[in-house]
């Protein structure tokens, strides 16, 4: 039987290996690496963008991760200043604010007066809102029992809620207030006692 020829069979006498030469092979290795460090080269700079972005819209340093209500934007800074995380509360404000008020005076700031940030008890008092400015009321109170009135002003600008302005102060209670608490615990041990 006759077998037809094959197409693998070397076309000299030589073996298929000794056929190319070294020299012959050098272009190819430094092509080859070439693309190949190509390769990594773009592979790199490919995962160091995505890490970039990724690091960017998780983070929300500049915006807001509730920033579809005002209200949402006040909770987030409130937040981020009872952690500590004084970066994330001042990169809430607007531009405006920020160019006014520098981050290390805001650091100072909430470093110097931490305590009060760190809140029991969280109640919204008024709230006016138009299409694009809110101004909203809290009051609130601290951990060491401290309370206090925070007074914020909100803007859209491009479609997120920014804090432009934030005013904090002692929660001064009125007298009316004061003389009620006094009766109805004058009340309550009359009861208590009798």
């Amino acid at each position: 039987m006759d077998e037809p020829p094959s197409s693998n069979l070397p076309l000299s006498d030589k073996p298929a290996s000794e056929e190319i030469s070294a020299p012959a092979l050098r272009p190819f290795r430094a092509d080859f690496s070439r693309r190949l460090m190509l390769l990594f080269a773009s592979s790199f700079a490919a995962f160091s963008l995505t890490t970039w972005f990724l690091a960017r819209v998780n983070n929300a340093a500049d915006a807001p991760r509730d920033a579809s209500t005002a209200e949402g934007v006040v909770r987030e800074q409130l937040s981020a200043l009872a952690k500590g995380e004084s970066r994330v509360a001042y990169a809430l404000f607007t531009p405006r604010y920020r160019a006014e008020v520098p981050f290390e005076a805001f650091d100072a700031l909430v470093r110097e007066h931490g305590a009060m940030f760190r809140t029991t008890s969280i109640r919204k008092e008024t709230k006016f809102a138009t299409l694009a400015r809110s101004e909203i009321t809290l009051r609130l109170e601290s951990e060491t029992g401290d309370r206090f009135v925070a007074r914020y002003t909100l803007v859209i600008i491009e479609g997120r809620w920014w804090i432009d302005e934030m005013r904090w102060h002692v929660d001064s209670q009125p007298a009316d207030r004061i003389i009620a608490r006094g009766i109805e615990n004058d009340r309550a041990c009359a009861n208590a006692h009798g």
